[in-house]
């Protein structure tokens, strides 16, 4: 198992309300965003097993393949930062997937929910990238909110298909 970075939050619930709130970020939460964000893939995958609709299952696969990606370039740009790259850890490494993840009811409104906190992750990673100090990681961030965008919108048309 994959240590958590000191002063971590212990649980993925609680290291996404850390996250949410950060302007400035320090190494540490950039990798706890790492553990995050590779979290999110499984995440995603179970909310994709629960529903019903082919089309809705793929765009929520995609998103968590995605999460997966921005795993990796946050890890890259502690690279840049530090001269050292964080490991992505595989789901049975991921400290924030120890404990089962939570059931959630999928339907039109949890995935609208969720489309608003994808969008507002532009605005994170943008901050991020404007407080990191560093071009190149700065880009990975911007990288990485451009394609929070995309996640919402593809939250927006897997809940219109559920409630189609």
């Amino acid at each position: 198992m994959q240590p958590l970075p000191p002063g971590a939050p212990a649980t993925l619930n609680d290291a996404f309300g850390y996250i949410t709130n950060l302007k400035t970020p320090t190494v540490e939460d950039m990798m706890v965003m790492v553990l995050v964000e590779a979290a999110s893939k499984n995440l995603y995958e179970a909310l994709a097993d629960g529903v019903p609709d082919e089309q809705a299952k793929a765009l929520l696969r995609a998103n968590g393949r995605e999460e997966l990606g921005h795993a990796h370039r946050v890890a890259r740009a502690i690279g840049k930062i530090t001269g050292t790259d964080y490991p992505v850890p595989s789901a049975a490494e991921n400290p924030y997937l120890a404990a089962p993840l939570p059931k959630y009811e999928v339907n039109k409104a949890m995935l609208a929910g969720l489309a608003e906190v994808e969008f507002n992750g532009d605005n994170l990673y943008g901050a991020w990238a404007d407080h990191c100090g560093n071009a190149d990681a700065a880009a990975l961030f911007r990288e990485n909110g451009r394609e929070e965008i995309g996640h919402g919108k593809r939250l927006e048309q897997a809940s219109a298909l559920l409630a189609a």
